[in-house]
């Protein structure tokens, strides 16, 4: 797996905008790579909002 191709995948189903040729290619990619990338990156928006809670109430 590409790991671009991969977040592009994740984050684009995070806001609903993949379609056409890019939606085709995300077909390649397995199911546990998604998971995967998806809950990294879950857990990195996560932290930053943790992060800038605490930076914000200081």
């Amino acid at each position: 797996m590409n790991w671009a191709q991969g977040v592009k995948a994740v984050l684009g189903a995070f806001i609903g905008v993949r379609q056409g040729d890019a939606a085709r290619q995300d077909q390649s990619l397995k199911p546990w790579q998604l998971i995967v990338t998806a809950l990294l990156l879950m857990l990195a928006l996560i932290v930053a909002l943790l992060l800038l809670v605490s930076w914000v109430t200081r």
